[in-house]
């Protein structure tokens, strides 16, 4: 995931230099075994590796994943615990619809959220998917849609297919919008 990151870092250098700048240094191995121990599973690989290379955001910029903050293991874990709360408090009777290959759940202990956008939405690594699905691949968790739809088959796989609408000019920084978005919602 290195050549892939510094690929990365390269489109924000020369279109968003301030998201550059908003990235974390490297999460710890410490960080990595505080994250990996309160959430209670064992992360892909791949997704431990770009933690190894930015653990994240800090936050205080434009948000670097299609409107959406880039988690630290810091944000990540009390991303998880909030979704814990809500799902011991007001999601036992909320009903998905989730594509094939999802849990039918509104929430799941294994969805782990590696981006928020601060208002409950996350794209997730699915560590526990039905019989039909694969095990890491990355989800939508929308707080306020019943859809849980698949949209890649890992996190490397997703990050990849990223770069390349970053590349193509399909995202893009936008300063109206202090995120990178899609090139047709401006």
């Amino acid at each position: 995931m290195n050549k892939e990151f510094d690929k990365f870092k390269q489109w924000l250098t020369h279109n968003y230099s301030d998201g550059l700048l908003d990235l974390n240094p490297p999460a710890s191995d410490d960080e990595i075994k505080e994250l990996t121990s309160t959430l209670g599973v064992e992360l892909p690989e791949d997704f431990i590796s770009v933690l190894k290379i930015h653990n994240g955001q800090k936050g205080e910029k434009a948000w670097l994943f299609d409107s959406q903050e880039f988690l630290s293991t810091h944000r990540i874990i009390e991303e998880f615990n909030t979704w814990k709360k809500l799902q011991a408090t007001k999601l036992q009777d909320k009903v998905s619809i989730p594509d094939n290959g999802v849990r039918n759940e509104w929430w799941n202990k294994n969805w782990i959220p590696f981006t928020s956008d601060g208002c409950g939405d996350h794209y997730c690594i699915d560590l526990n998917p039905n019989p039909s699905g694969t095990k890491g691949q990355i989800i939508t968790l929308w707080f306020e849609s019943p859809e849980r739809e698949i949209v890649s088959t890992s996190f490397s796989q997703w990050f990849e297919e990223y770069l390349e609408e970053l590349n193509t000019g399909n995202l893009v920084y936008s300063k109206e919008y202090n995120s990178i978005v899609h090139k047709d919602e401006l």
